[in-house]
């Protein structure tokens, strides 16, 4: 009892951190589900449908501010990326000979995410705009690690600080782009790692409702936030998360 309080209160709290700086919370609630869930796979699986409904309902009601082009590129890349994930759970299934992809576990490519982000923001070169096709490439890497960590939006964030857009078009937009992930690994879990999603309705509609208020009230808040602070913020929870990819990895 419990246990399932803690994770609706972290439902809510934390998809209104996303609704008010944009991320943050989806990488927040899983490291908390897989303090309480015991099974890696179940915690990406069950992440994955909370997150879902937590990116839709802040791409709805953020829907005006949508940039469609950015959303465009990264849906085609994603859905190759998905794709090739399946190539390497297969692969991976067939060469440890198991049945069921829930009996591998793949950790290491957290703290790459962390290094990637760290030099994305601090020791890449600044100068040229990044250009709406690297989404094409970012929306395939996405589509391929979500299933493998749950949480891309780390991964695709920084590109966000690097566009002219205000701080609604990066919550839209980013919101809507980590939907198709979230959304597209759905049948890699049913059919590849033998999840029920029927069967977990217990857990997963308090859930759901939690996320869905949260961003609500989320949407309130951003209202009273300056742009430049906005931004700043964005980049320091980049930051802080992608220390804690790293030393995820290193203590694991």
């Amino acid at each position: 009892m419990i246990e399932s309080l803690i994770l609706i209160l972290a439902a809510f709290l934390t998809s209104m951190l996303s609704a008010i700086i944009g991320m943050g919370g989806g990488i927040t609630l899983l490291g908390i589900m897989a303090i309480i869930i015991p099974e890696g796979y179940m915690v990406v699986a069950l992440h994955g449908i909370i997150q879902l409904v937590s990116n839709v309902t802040r791409t709805v009601v953020y829907r005006t501010h949508l940039h469609r082009p950015i959303f465009k590129q990264f849906t085609v890349g994603a859905i190759p990326g998905l794709f090739f994930a399946v190539v390497i759970i297969l692969g991976l299934m067939k060469w440890m000979g198991v049945s069921l992809a829930s009996e591998i576990k793949i950790d290491f490519l957290k703290p790459l995410i962390g290094v990637y982000i760290l030099w994305f923001l601090f020791l890449r070169k600044k100068g040229k705009p990044i250009p709406e096709k690297a989404f094409l490439w970012m929306g395939g890497l996405s589509g391929l690690v979500t299933v493998f960590i749950g949480a891309a939006g780390p991964l695709i964030a920084p590109f966000f600080l690097n566009k002219e857009l205000t701080k609604e078009n990066v919550i839209a937009t980013k919101a809507a782009c980590q939907s198709v992930g979230h959304l597209g690994k759905m049948p890699i879990f049913i059919f590849l790692f033998g999840v029920n999603y029927m069967a977990e309705w217990t857990v997963l509609l308090p859930l759901v409702l939690a996320v869905y208020f949260g961003t609500n009230l989320g949407k309130r808040m951003l209202g009273l936030l300056p742009e430049a602070t906005f931004k700043l913020l964005f980049k320091i929870v980049l930051t802080f998360i992608s220390v804690r990819l790293i030393l995820f990895g290193i203590i694991q």
